[in-house]
């Protein structure tokens, strides 16, 4: 695949392994073992479960510089998030990481992932956009989800305009969306991205993907704890692979994934990323269930997830 085409399929929203305000290599190691063979690209430092919104820079730095190093040996595509508070700050952000690791990067392919809205309005974003990718070097996802840009600023608007997204298919240097938000928005920026054959939509809502999958993929953290299961549907739904022997145990296993993934997504609750912590952390796949910032645990919900992982 050209590197600088965003992947299809599953999009593993990576949790964030911590350790004493650092990043816990050998959980990263272990986890990314755990969810790279059922993969087709990962998402790090995303702005809700990657915990992104409260990281630093050299946190950054260390995450994706440590996640190059593990996966040289097995490319595989990466999503970065890169969102500042300002386009002053989102430029220097992406500058900053693209010192390091533009001129080198990986094998399996490299992008910015940027939720525009956080910090510009829909007006001048297509101009914004063509002056932003004129000084950088690798190509941009943009990200939509309107609960993110809730809880920084409040412009206007909270989502992409339809009209703005369609002008912004056409410039090249941007390869796909993360998209959440209602079913109606999603058919029509389905139609917007129609001009752009390897335009990649991926949908930034687990539930509705299981019930109404795009054709792009879909950005999962619940695939941090059953990544074989996730893989098992996207690839279904979006028909990355015929599956022609065994056919009625195929469609039986689709349909018990399918029921386990449903029961999962149920049990996160508000906060997903703190509570697959705790559980990876008692898998002994990462350190701790440290995060950058305090979260209440349900941990009858943890429980619960414990025992449908086990029954299934």
């Amino acid at each position: 695949m050209d590197s600088s085409r965003a992947p299809r399929g599953l999009m593993v929203e990576l949790i964030t392994p911590l350790k004493k305000g650092g990043i816990d290599g050998p959980g990263l190691e272990k986890l990314l073992a755990r969810v790279v063979p059922h993969a087709q690209g990962l998402l790090l430092a995303g702005p809700r479960h990657g915990e992104g919104e409260h990281m630093e820079m050299a946190l950054r730095h260390e995450l994706l510089k440590k996640t190059i190093d593990v996966l040289a040996s097995r490319p595989l595509p990466l999503l970065m998030w890169v969102s500042g508070h300002t386009e002053a700050q989102t430029r220097e952000n992406i500058l900053s990481l693209q010192k390091h690791f533009g001129e080198d990067r990986p094998k399996g392919g490299l992008f910015w992932v940027d939720s525009p809205l956080t910090y510009h309005s829909n007006r001048g974003l297509p101009d914004y956009y063509r002056e932003l990718l004129a000084t950088i070097s690798i190509p941009l996802v943009l990200h939509n989800d309107p609960e993110v840009v809730h809880t920084t600023r409040t412009f206007k608007r909270r989502n992409i305009r339809t009209a703005v997204l369609k002008d912004l298919v056409q410039n090249e240097g941007i390869a796909g969306l993360i998209f959440s938000g209602s079913l109606e928005r999603a058919h029509h920026y389905q139609r917007a991205c129609r001009s752009r054959q390897h335009f990649r939509l991926y949908d930034g809502d687990e539930k509705r993907f299981l019930e109404h999958p795009s054709m792009g993929g879909v950005v999962s953290v619940g695939a941090n704890l059953a990544p074989g299961a996730w893989n098992i549907i996207t690839q279904s739904s979006i028909q990355l692979h015929a599956h022609q022997e065994n056919y009625p145990d195929r469609l039986q296993q689709i349909w018990e994934s399918g029921d386990y993934l449903k029961n999962m997504v149920g049990l996160y609750g508000p906060s997903p990323a703190a509570l697959i912590k705790e559980i990876l952390s008692d898998m002994g796949i990462i350190r701790s269930p440290d995060m950058l910032q305090p979260v209440e645990i349900d941990h009858d919900a943890i429980e619960a997830l414990k025992s449908l992982m086990r029954d299934f």
